[in-house]
């Protein structure tokens, strides 16, 4: 027959595989969303160079366009240039010179957006210098972060289930009566049916114990439970 104090030292163990198992369980629940926020600001980073970038080009092409719009009027003025020599009419000759003034306006306004371009891209480049740096500096230790939690995944789970099976391998050497007692409080409380006592603070409710009722708990020769949680109440000093 099992002695209460093997029972409670059992009862020891398994609230130290509780905490164990809802430490990792917490740790895995949480890493997901931990993993989708460094992703997030990666992605950010990377959304952040990919639309300079794509400014830039748009920049770049409308140059091109521009560029190309002032070679051929000054084509066309130069043509119309040759066609003055040859014109005899007064009226003819005023007409064409308006068309030459109004190409050359109109490579000049030309000629302006293309400096102002120049301008808007370089002030562009500057800010993918920027974000650049930043990308250097933060985006491999995001990319580190996000690694290290994955390869902790990876542990994690493993160490889970071997300390789940410990736990299920202790929870039969139980007595009967404490084994039922453990399993209807876990399965109320969800985190354990047990809890240890700092002090004279139920560690799973936080609440204060009558001064003679944790000196009895730390005797661990009875079994008690938290006058307000209802968990089975032990003793052991934190590692």
């Amino acid at each position: 027959m099992i002695s209460i104090e093997e029972d409670i030292q059992l009862l020891i163990q398994i609230v130290k595989k509780d905490i164990d198992i809802l430490d990792k369980r917490k740790f895995l629940d949480g890493a997901p969303q931990n993993i989708k926020v460094l992703e997030k600001k990666i992605q950010q980073m990377d959304d952040e160079l990919a639309e300079s970038q794509k400014a830039i080009d748009k920049l770049d092409e409308e140059r091109r366009h521009l560029e190309r719009e002032i070679g051929a009027q000054t084509d066309k003025i130069k043509q119309k240039r040759i066609e003055s020599d040859n014109i005899n009419s007064n009226e003819a000759y005023k007409a064409l010179n308006k068309e030459i003034e109004y190409l050359e306006k109109l490579v000049y306004k030309e000629e302006e957006r293309v400096l102002q371009i120049l301008e808007q891209a370089e002030i562009k480049k500057k800010e993918i210098a920027v974000i650049q740096e930043k990308i250097n500096s933060e985006k491999g230790v995001f990319l580190d972060e996000k690694k290290d939690i994955e390869e902790r995944m990876v542990r994690e789970e493993e160490q889970l289930q071997i300390i789940e099976d410990e736990k299920v391998r202790i929870l039969p050497h139980l007595s009967g009566r404490i084994n039922g007692l453990y399993s209807r409080l876990l399965k109320a409380k969800g985190d354990s049916g047990v809890a240890n006592l700092i002090g004279d603070i139920c560690q799973g409710c936080y609440s204060r114990m009558p001064p003679q009722k944790a000196h009895e708990v730390r005797r661990n020769n009875q079994i008690m439970t938290c006058e307000v949680c209802g968990r089975i109440l032990v003793y052991y000093q934190i590692d």
